[in-house]
């Protein structure tokens, strides 16, 4: 006698429901995003940059001193929010950003400054290091950095330098370039692509973040981690990290987040 297994109603029910999770693709049922707004409170004057090398040209781009930036309604450039995670720890990446993840990121020498003055780099990126300030020698001294092999070197106009990193780094890295003492920028490398740097009108964006609570650290070249400042309900503690829960198919807008002076150690 052949015996035929048969299966419940319940059963079966369960049995294509599991089998519609499986091939589930990522999907915003198991991501959700982060935004906001820094807004300056404060008044920022433009200092002049004093020009002592290559005066002819660079002094032609009216240079100023970039540790504070703002644009529009007084939003604050050039603050880092990045996730924060304990060492040993890892966390899953949203597919979308797996397909751009070979695209090289950009750091130029152009105008005797660098652009952009602040960055974010995956580690699984490429960084293309150009000048574009026509027969004008540059160097990027990347001196400071502590978990990937530091280099300092000369930039040529026909060819970039194009350097790959292994690990994250701390914090926000200085670059620099000897020849011209007054140019700086600061690139965050991780190991994971959540972390952004707030645009010249303040607004910032980390999109697709795992669902759930995490810690995220808030950081400026003026000062450091930047200590008991208010986003949303939220504070950053002493060491500019603050968490949040990240809900399912839903963006948390912190909306504006006022930083002052003392904020940055100004």
């Amino acid at each position: 006698m052949i015996r035929i297994a048969t299966f419940s109603l319940p059963m079966a029910i369960a049995a294509v429901a599991f089998a519609a999770l499986a091939d589930m693709p990522a999907s915003a049922a198991e991501w959700g995003s982060i935004k906001g707004r820094f807004v300056f409170d404060g008044d920022v004057k433009a200092e002049p940059i004093s020009i002592t090398k290559d005066k002819e040209y660079c002094g032609n781009h009216k240079l100023v001193d970039e540790t504070v930036v703002t644009g529009e309604k007084n939003g604050l450039a050039n603050m880092f929010v990045y996730l924060y995670l304990k060492r040993g720890d890892s966390v899953d990446v949203h597919p979308d950003y797996e397909k751009s993840a070979s695209e090289p990121a950009v750091l130029d020498n152009n105008e005797c400054r660098f652009e952009p003055h602040a960055m974010t780099l995956w580690t699984k990126q490429p960084l293309e290091i150009r000048n574009s300030d026509p027969g004008i020698g540059h160097n990027t001294n990347a001196m400071k950095l502590t978990a990937n092999p530091s280099f300092n070197e000369i930039i040529p106009n026909d060819k970039p330098a194009v350097k790959n990193f292994e690990k994250s780094e701390p914090a926000p890295s200085p670059f620099a370039c000897n020849i011209h003492p007054w140019m700086s920028a600061y690139v965050l490398i991780r190991d994971n692509p959540y972390m952004a740097a707030s645009a010249k009108d303040g607004t910032f964006e980390i999109k697709n973040v795992p669902a759930g609570k995490h810690e995220f650290v808030v950081w400026h070249e003026g000062k450091g981690n930047v200590r008991n400042l208010k986003l949303g309900k939220e504070k950053t503690d002493r060491k500019g990290r603050v968490e949040f829960e990240i809900k399912a198919g839903e963006t948390l807008d912190l909306g504006e987040v006022k930083v002052t002076e003392k904020d940055l150690g100004l």
